[in-house]
């Protein structure tokens, strides 16, 4: 039976309770994420969601508490160990995209959180520490994480873990900062073709920005990144657009490089405005994001955990992937957010129907099974002062 390494015989019984507790529950996690993956919600409307799973926690001997840090979809359940000791938090996610619905796997996220944190419960009644899950909305949007950390949900935690289901298996998972902003002109209507030059085009104004902003992209380094989306560019073809709003996701290789992107965004959007006359406006939307900040420790105790149980060989990834909530948490105490494989198929992106469906095939389910048993075999390392865990604090 797998167990860690240096292990005791308490740590190992507490080992094959774990390994053995996933097994017996896969098909309720299996049936959990399918239930997620078929009824989607979005950021911050996660009613349904956040009730499955934190039930799914009470219904092991969690204690629940619902509306954390203000937030009405936002819970925590904790169970505690035999004598208090490290508070080991497992983040869940849950909220879902427009169109795709879980089109970045949050279904698979918030349940290999959920049964990790009851894998790791059902052994800590014989350990020292305490055991969090943490449910943890709008990550898609508004990054409550940030928002609960702020509000010192978080306080007292020795480490975070959660995964993200991918196309490639990665444990020291980085990511960029991202600032996520609104742009808006406003301009005057009039008729398009008997006297436009009555009006001030406010859709010439949004496109002249995208257009800007593409340019200043090539003066700054590859991390730096802008997508965008004009949510409202005009009513009909024969007025002049009076109002446009679109909004963009400003990243970098850390915070200094998000925001290097937002001035160029600024100076884009003053120069379309005085190029057009339209009053140009912008406002950040939400939390920034910082970049992670994958802990070694944790790292290792996940990687031994992964191949004890045998997970495939992962892969290093230098170049960092999106944007990630638990940032800000790394910033401010140990997190882990390995990546793990969840299809075969490479032609598969993320944000996509396809990876939806890839969340809920055959493949995934087995890739979980591992998955949830290295994350708990983890949280369990840290309970039990693994050396590696302990030698990243000094």
């Amino acid at each position: 039976m797998p167990a860690l390494t240096q292990c005791d015989s308490l740590c190992a019984d507490a080992s094959k309770v774990i390994i053995h507790t996933v097994e017996r529950l896969a098909d309720q996690m299996h049936q959990t994420s399918r239930h997620l993956y078929e009824h989607p919600e979005l950021s911050g409307e996660e009613y349904e969601s956040s009730r499955l799973l934190a039930g799914l926690a009470a219904a092991y001997g969690f204690e629940v508490e619902f509306g954390v840090a203000g937030l009405p979809t936002a819970f925590r359940a904790i169970k505690r160990g035999k004598v208090p000791g490290p508070k080991v938090a497992m983040l869940a996610e849950y909220d879902a995209l427009p169109v795709v619905g879980h089109g970045c796997g949050h279904n698979w996220i918030g349940t290999a959180s959920t049964f990790a944190a009851i894998a790791l419960g059902e052994a800590v009644t014989d350990l020292p520490g305490e055991v969090q899950l943490i449910g943890t909305p709008a990550e898609e949007t508004d990054g409550h994480k940030i928002t609960m950390l702020e509000a010192g949900v978080f306080d007292g935690v020795a480490a975070a873990m959660m995964m993200h289901p991918s196309l490639n298996t990665e444990i020291a998972y980085s990511s960029l900062a991202c600032i996520s902003v609104i742009a808006e002109f406003h301009g005057k209507s009039a008729h398009a073709a008997a006297s436009p030059w009555k009006g001030v085009n406010a859709l010439d104004a949004m496109i002249q920005l995208f257009v800007n902003l593409g340019l200043a992209l090539k003066q700054l380094p590859p991390t730096a990144k802008a997508p965008g989306v004009i949510h409202k560019g005009g009513e009909r073809a024969n007025v002049i657009p009076e109002h446009t709003v679109a909004s963009f996701s400003l990243r970098g290789r850390d915070r200094e490089e998000a925001e290097l992107v937002l001035r160029r965004l600024i100076e884009c959007g003053e120069a379309a405005s005085r190029a057009t006359g339209a009053r140009f406006e912008w406002h950040q939307d939400g939390n920034i994001y910082y970049e992670m900040r994958p802990d070694d420790g944790l790292a290792s105790i996940f990687r031994e955990a992964w191949l004890s149980v045998g997970g495939e060989q992962p892969i290093h990834h230098s170049v960092p992937h999106g944007s990630l909530d638990i940032g800000n948490l790394s910033h401010r105490f140990p997190c882990l957010h390995p990546s793990i494989r969840i299809t075969t198929d490479n032609t598969i992106g993320g944000h996509t129907r396809e990876f939806a469906d890839a969340s809920i095939s055959p493949f995934a389910q087995e890739q979980m099974v591992r998955a949830v048993q290295a994350l708990a075999l983890t949280g369990l390392g840290v309970l039990t002062g693994h050396p590696a865990f302990n030698d990243q604090r000094g």
